[in-house]
């Protein structure tokens, strides 16, 4: 995919990871070891941990407990070599588990669904130990995609064109008046963490105002949650960043431009240094008591982008 310009990365809601009742699972692991151990013992590929594994998946992507009981019988039919004619069976196997034996499906020696349905049926020219263990990894394929985690930089919200960007560095320096008439400065020794001032420009390619609407939302809703983003121009990447103010104009109908001050994580940065193909700002910590300033000391400056 293209690399944008520049874009806010949001963070995202890591998954919910569904959990499979092991009362249930256990239920249906019994019913399949059963015949498994009878009929394939010898095979070492698919032992009681497998199959448990196996149910307890098959109890997560499964509707309910009835339907699951029934392709577990199907499944004994198979493993013992007996076709598969009872419909309620065949259908609990195919119709609930279709994703995990598609995703198998090269595993079992089959070409489609439909020709492992009829052959499952019909009771012949099944590899049996095959077929579990595909239709085994499957559901585990199936499972890994359910909670995959999201990307380290989270859902990207691209930026088509920076214009400027604005950088200050502040240092408080309080005046005191001496008897005298002078005035005697005294300097704070932690400069305030960067304040990035950030002009850009949003292409509207379909000229709806509907769809600015939607991006200002997703600025607005972070900014609301005091969630930190990163914020990538270019190659280099500013992690740990907070949104403090936002300020979109609407010019033409094809697009529409915005100013935002973004804080960084960080009172200053060192020089670079080369990590691979990439070079990393080393981070220069403040000046004072560590223990009473709370500074996020991990978040870098990256060159070397990211691909969106």
């Amino acid at each position: 995919m293209a690399k944008t310009y520049a874009a806010f990365y949001l963070p995202q809601e890591e998954p919910v990871v569904p959990v499979a009742n092991e009362k249930e699972a256990q239920n249906l692991a019994s019913t399949i070891t059963g015949v498994w151990n009878k009929a394939y013992n010898y095979v070492t590929n698919l032992d009681e941990n497998d199959i448990k594994n196996m149910a307890r998946n098959m109890n997560i992507q499964g509707g309910t407990f009835f339907a699951q009981k029934y392709a577990a019988g199907a499944l004994s039919k198979i493993i013992n070599g007996e076709p598969v004619t009872n419909k309620t069976m065949l259908d609990s196997l195919f119709n609930m588990y279709a994703p995990a034996l598609n995703a198998g499906l090269a595993q079992t020696g089959f070409n489609s669904l439909v020709e492992m349905r009829n052959a499952v049926q019909a009771g012949n020219n099944i590899n049996v130990p095959n077929f579990i263990q595909g239709f085994s990894n499957g559901l585990s394929v199936i499972q890994d995609m359910s909670i995959e985690k999201p990307s380290k930089y989270g859902e990207e919200v691209p930026i088509d064109v920076v214009t400027e960007l604005k950088y200050t560095y502040t240092l408080k320096t309080p005046t005191q008046e001496v008897l005298n008439g002078d005035n005697i400065e005294k300097y704070i020794n932690n400069l305030k963490k960067i304040k990035c001032q950030l002009t850009a420009t949003i292409k509207n390619e379909n000229a709806e105002l509907w769809q600015v609407n939607d991006f200002n939302t997703k600025i607005i809703n972070i900014m609301n949650s005091q969630k930190a983003i990163t914020f990538r121009v270019g190659k280099s990447i500013y992690e740990d960043c907070i949104i403090e103010t936002y300020a979109p104009t609407v010019k033409t109908i094809h697009s529409f431009t915005f100013t935002s001050d973004i804080r960084l994580s960080r009172n200053s940065i060192g020089n670079s240094y080369q990590n691979g193909t990439k070079r990393i700002m080393k981070i220069k910590p403040p000046v004072g008591d560590f223990d009473k300033i709370n500074y996020n000391l991990a978040a870098k400056e990256v060159y070397g982008g990211i691909i969106s």
